[in-house]
């Protein structure tokens, strides 16, 4: 690996690193932005009012979904800003890197999740709440960075080109009376 590209890749780490840290990648939801976007307005109240595990679980499933398309859209976006395939890549590879940290986001409430006195593998016991709060933490950290990403580079400020970012999503939320 060349010493330019090494650095690019340190450069990247770090910048993940960072963003990380400062988008409060914690797995909390920031309430007083939830109407800031037409995907925490969707889902407000289905994340407020579903209580059993199921319900949980499915709201946790398409919360997941429609932040996973948002970030999805927002790159696609991205990527019409750069004329050059090296920039794309770049963007490409900050893609990559977050998704294997959402996973490994996702994998860490997992296993909070687990009964850790019993050693890992398939006779693992778990909560019934795993699996949403799984869903749940990728959900959050896919919709922190969206935020962040988007006030970074879709702000009012002069300084930023990109002009206005435009949701893809235009759901209503859970949809429960679909699921029945």
């Amino acid at each position: 690996m060349s010493k330019h590209r090494k650095g690019k890749v340190i450069g990247l780490l770090a910048i993940i690193l960072l963003v990380c840290v400062s988008a409060g990648c914690s797995g909390k939801i920031d309430k007083d932005t939830a109407s800031d976007n037409p995907i925490d307005r969707a889902f407000s109240e289905d994340i407020e009012n579903a209580s059993a595990t199921a319900e949980i679980r499915y709201v946790a499933h398409a919360y997941v979904a429609a932040w996973e398309a948002e970030w999805n859209h927002l790159f696609e976006e991205l990527s019409k800003q750069y004329q050059f395939e090296e920039d794309k890549n770049i963007l490409k590879e900050y893609k990559k890197r977050y998704e294997a940290f959402v996973e490994a986001g996702s994998m860490l409430e997992w296993t909070d999740w687990t009964d850790t006195s019993v050693a890992p593998g398939k006779d693992r016991p778990y909560g019934t709440g795993t699996i949403g709060a799984s869903l749940m933490e990728e959900a959050v950290l896919y919709r922190n960075q969206v935020l962040y990403l988007i006030d970074k580079y879709y702000s009012d400020s002069d300084m930023y080109k990109y002009g206005e970012y435009t949701y893809l999503y235009s759901g209503k939320g859970a949809e429960f009376d679909k699921a029945l």
